[in-house]
């Protein structure tokens, strides 16, 4: 393998790996990332971990301050009110967009998507407790997959940030038992809606959808400062 190619491939695993660990909560809402720290971890030089973080910068999920330095995104009720309406807006137009130009074969792969999500249960079945990472990953390709025939390569990064940042929210604040028959009714509408081509029923479904899981987060986070209040579930380490 060439020096250059290795140095993308390392790059790349690293980036992914800080990458799952905010996502997953082992990197904490608004805990400081130290680089040089990040890299002995890593075992990498002081810019692939540099480069790293500003790609997690560009897609929201880690902040840069100068003279301060890299900290992991926070969460705060504003930024999820304001994260859902911008989701909205874009998710509404590229699932009208899918619906127009997807075709058989994406509903094909909605389905199957939401088969996976469906057969996957929201929290661990011996520890009812803590919240399944297994639905919460099958929840996200649900929602990727639903809007991956949108015809904008552009359109489509940019409902993926989104969702990646929403992710934060889900794995640290979606620990309410009685959103769980909601939620799956809501994937089974929203489904029915797609499966149907009907546009005006599926947008508002979504729309609905996301809503009502953001109705449930905002309690947990006190709006006057930003900081997120215990959940009662867990997820595992």
């Amino acid at each position: 393998m060439k020096a250059g190619t290795q140095s993308t491939t390392l790059n790349g695993a690293v980036y992914e790996t800080l990458r799952q660990q905010v996502l997953t909560g082992k990197l904490q809402p608004r805990q400081r990332l130290k680089v040089a720290s990040l890299a002995a971890t890593n075992g990498v030089s002081l810019n692939v971990i540099r480069e790293a973080l500003n790609r997690l910068v560009g897609e929201g999920l880690v902040h840069m301050e100068p003279q301060v330095g890299f900290t992991v995104q926070g969460l705060s009720a504003d930024d999820l009110e304001d994260l859902v309406r911008l989701r909205i807006e874009l998710e509404s137009h590229a699932l009208r967009q899918c619906i127009a130009r997807g075709g058989v074969e994406w509903q094909a792969d909605v389905l199957a998507a939401h088969h996976r999500l469906h057969r996957t249960p929201l929290v661990l079945p011996d520890d009812p407790d803590t919240l399944n990472s297994q639905w919460l990953e099958r929840h996200d390709m649900f929602h990727a997959v639903m809007l991956q025939a949108c015809g904008s390569p552009r359109l489509y990064r940019m409902v993926r940030q989104l969702a990646a940042a929403a992710e934060m929210y889900h794995r640290a604040l979606l620990p309410v038992v009685s959103r769980d028959e909601e939620m799956e009714a809501e994937h089974q509408d929203l489904l029915d809606a797609i499966l149907a081509s009907d546009a005006d029923r599926a947008v508002q479904t979504l729309a609905m959808h996301l809503e009502k899981t953001r109705d449930v987060m905002l309690p947990m986070l006190r709006k006057e400062d930003g900081v997120v209040q215990r959940a009662t579930r867990a997820l595992p380490q």
